[in-house]
């Protein structure tokens, strides 16, 4: 469970900075708010990809 939890938290921190980076370097603001409901939806679908994944090699 540590090596999942790893993955997720290397591919979360990853993907907020280059979201943040890209954000700042396309739009010049930062929100909060636009910023956690990525989080949420890359989190929600690093989630289902796992699972179909496990389903599919079953």
């Amino acid at each position: 469970m540590d090596t999942r939890r790893n993955l997720y938290v290397a591919a979360f921190v990853g993907a907020s900075l280059s979201y943040i980076f890209n954000v700042l370097a396309f739009t010049g603001t930062f929100d909060v708010f636009r910023w956690f409901v990525f989080a949420v939806v890359f989190l929600g679908f690093t989630f289902g990809f796992e699972k179909f994944i496990g389903w599919q090699t079953r």
